[in-house]
């Protein structure tokens, strides 16, 4: 435990060393979240769509939940991954979270094991992952001819989504191999020395749920979906303050990369890292104040994952961050 908040601590200390270089430097404009206040119904809308994509995110994982057990239902499965996103911002990493909504998790039903638990949380992580390469990789080949154009620094951005896509496309074909292949890559795991037992059961109980071939699509459909409603929201936010050769288009290329390093743990919710990142992406299109864009967005994120407060304090048999902690290490 001590381990954990000495690691918050410093991942707090990054953050507000990034962010207070960042306001310093004046690549941070505050201003922007008044004007942006004024500009409408733009905030309102951003919001909604995260909400909406947090709930086709909850849906997702609930259908790889469902393979085992027939008790799980969407009205308990939104709350409990509302409940996980709300600890996920504030604790040490994204994994506590993570551990602490499994609890909820198997209160639906006792019967699922830890193993299938944790190896839905790993799945429906990689499952988003994906769905985010799909929607970068996909608008890069699309409008690959209109994003070269805009600057120098875009092509190899381009051509670094093109090769995610084909990497995750690879990696839903490992997922669908044949049974056979994947006994023989069983016992090898075995081997490992302490560890390559617990690795084995959470490999097979993996593979166990890639048998579900049209669970595992229709779950990259949705991921998808989530994708396009989150960088819809960043689009609604920062669309009045865009050069005029920069659209939606452009950000769909774009604002994946900057997703993906704020999914690391690095800083809580992806505070100082996020904001570096985004800076860097719409400098690479020639457009200024990135790190305030992404710092709009940062907040609307953040409003989301704070409803999950409400569930948390209206469920009525609450689990504690030492039962997280203990689920982790078993």
């Amino acid at each position: 435990m001590l381990k954990a908040s000495f690691q918050t601590i410093l991942k707090v200390v990054f953050a507000i060393a990034i962010l207070t270089w960042l306001a310093k430097s004046d690549k941070l404009d505050l201003g922007l979240i008044n004007k942006v206040l004024e500009n409408g119904p733009w905030a309102l809308i951003s919001f909604t769509l995260l909400v909406c994509g947090s709930f086709i995110a909850a849906f997702r994982w609930s259908l790889l939940l469902k393979t085992k057990s027939e008790k799980i239902h969407i009205k308990k499965i939104y709350p409990i991954n509302l409940i996980g996103q709300f600890f996920s911002t504030f604790l040490p990493g994204v994994v506590t979270g993570d551990f602490l909504k499994l609890l909820y998790v198997r209160d639906c039903d006792r019967n699922l094991k830890r193993s299938f638990l944790l190896s839905t949380a790993l799945i429906d992580r990689i499952i988003g992952l994906i769905g985010l390469l799909i929607v970068g990789g996909s608008s890069s080949i699309y409008f690959y001819s209109e994003l070269i154009v805009l600057s120098p620094k875009v092509k190899p951005l381009i051509s670094f989504n093109i090769m995610l896509l084909l990497g995750a496309l690879g990696f839903v074909l490992v997922l669908f191999m044949p049974v056979r292949i994947k006994r023989h890559v069983i016992e090898l795991i075995k081997i490992l020395p302490i560890v390559g037992d617990k690795i084995a059961n959470i490999t097979e109980t993996f593979w166990k749920i890639g048998e579900s071939r049209s669970v595992i699509l229709k779950s990259i459909g949705l991921s998808v979906i989530v994708h396009i409603f989150a960088i819809s929201a960043f689009w609604s936010l920062v669309h009045s303050f865009l050069d005029t050769n920069i659209g939606i288009k452009q950000l769909f290329s774009i604002i994946p990369i900057g997703l993906i390093s704020i999914a690391i743990p690095i800083s809580p919710a992806g505070a100082g890292v996020g904001h570096l990142v985004f800076e860097e992406l719409f400098k690479a299109l020639g457009q200024d104040k990135g790190a305030s864009f992404f710092n709009l967005y940062f907040l609307v994120a953040i409003s989301v994952n704070l409803l999950g407060v409400i569930p948390y304090v209206l469920w009525k048999k609450k689990h504690t961050f030492k039962e997280a902690e203990a689920l982790e290490e078993n």
